[in-house]
């Protein structure tokens, strides 16, 4: 990937995950990279942290020759720099987006890109330990795929997928999946201190006990279920806490929340697209 010359649109906090994975991806090197930032301090540290070329504004200097553009905007400060990309991006350069809610074919409308590949990635990728799933249009080129699969992977675990309409459910189970992981952990540690444990012990209990479990899953064929049965003795005492655990149906109120997540993530992108689609016209 030696050839490649990228841009990356917003240095935030997965601009950041993603720039990073691109830094350890298999022959990228720094002086590909040009990391568009407004903030001033963001600048610094990236530049610093990274040792890219970074720039305030998006220009037509910046696009020139470039071989992929990865937005990493709020989706509602797209517009303006779909104007500049429509404008200088070279023919046949791949658009990266990992912006949430934005369909390929309001990417394609909005930059008349034809070669896009969407993204969702999630947190865990700023420790190599994301998970990112993505979908590229038709006119992505096989050495585009390639290219989108070392950068990814390179952040973690990356899976392909060929139906652009799983991202909402994607996107409730992954996307915001870390933030669920965070709450239990909050909680679990909470309750631990309650019952009397200090707290870098219940701490350290905690954060130990879901790496080990996670890692026991991973490197297993048996399922979460089956694990799950093996741990739980007959009268015991994981056996007692799952007595409590079943009576708020907890397996239902998870498909609740996914869906209520899901949802959301639906309304959202049919409000982001027509907000997209009207600046456009504007």
């Amino acid at each position: 990937m030696t050839h490649q010359r990228i841009v990356i649109i917003g240095g935030g906090n997965m601009g950041r995950a993603v720039l990073q994975a691109l830094l350890h991806a298999p022959g990228v090197s720094a002086r590909q990279v040009t990391v568009v930032e407004h903030n001033p301090k963001q600048q610094k540290v990236l530049a610093s942290e990274f040792s890219v070329q970074v720039v305030a504004e998006l220009t037509p200097v910046t696009l020139a020759r470039v071989t992929a553009v990865l937005v990493a905007v709020k989706p509602q400060d797209f517009s303006s720099v779909a104007t500049q990309i429509r404008k200088y991006i070279p023919k046949n350069s791949l658009l990266i987006s990992i912006m949430a809610g934005v369909h390929v074919s309001t990417l394609r409308s909005a930059t008349s890109c034809s070669r896009i590949v969407r993204v969702m990635p999630n947190l865990p990728m700023v420790v190599g330990e994301g998970c990112s799933a993505w979908y590229a249009s038709r006119g992505v080129a096989k050495a585009q795929r390639v290219f989108t699969r070392a950068l990814f992977g390179a952040g973690g675990e990356q899976l392909e997928i060929h139906n652009e309409g799983m991202f909402d459910a994607i996107t409730a189970v992954s996307g915001s999946g870390p933030a669920y992981v965070f709450s239990f952990a909050a909680d679990l540690m909470q309750a631990a201190r309650q019952l009397g444990l200090p707290a870098e012990i219940a701490k350290k209990l905690v954060l130990q006990t879901l790496k080990g479990s996670v890692a026991l899953l991973a490197e297993s064929s048996d399922s979460a279920e089956e694990w799950r049965a093996r741990v739980t003795s007959k009268g015991g005492t994981t056996e007692a806490a799952f007595r409590v655990l079943h009576k708020v149906r907890l397996d239902k109120l998870w498909l609740r929340a996914l869906r209520a997540a899901a949802r959301r993530s639906q309304a959202i992108s049919t409000l982001i697209d027509g907000t997209i689609q009207k600046n456009k016209y504007e």
